[in-house]
């Protein structure tokens, strides 16, 4: 079951109106919607892209939970190597001022 986030559901209309909307999809065989988790499990030979176009042509927001994940990773990668940069710049002023 391939997973997504949903966003800018607020009730259970939304999360019924994303499941029947993501339902339709060809090639999707099930879909569960939760509302407390802000996810969706798709079952299916379905594309990302035409589930993701299911959800916010239903009025809301979507993106797979792996694209979120190798987001996040590639950000804190980021972070990671300007913080190893900045580290070796204080290092380099701290030793100026012991030498």
């Amino acid at each position: 079951m391939k997973q997504y986030t949903v966003t800018g559901m607020s009730c259970a209309a939304c999360s019924a109106r994303v499941e029947k909307a993501v339902s339709q999809v060809p090639g999707v065989t099930s879909c569960s919607v939760s509302l407390l988790t802000n996810s969706m499990g798709v079952d299916g030979t379905a594309a990302d892209a035409d589930i993701i176009k299911a959800v916010v042509d239903a009025g809301y927001g979507a993106a797979s939970k792996e694209t979120s994940a190798a987001s996040s990773a590639s950000a804190l990668r980021a972070i990671l190597t300007r913080l190893q940069v900045q580290v070796q710049v204080l290092l380099a002023r701290l030793l100026r001022l012991v030498v």
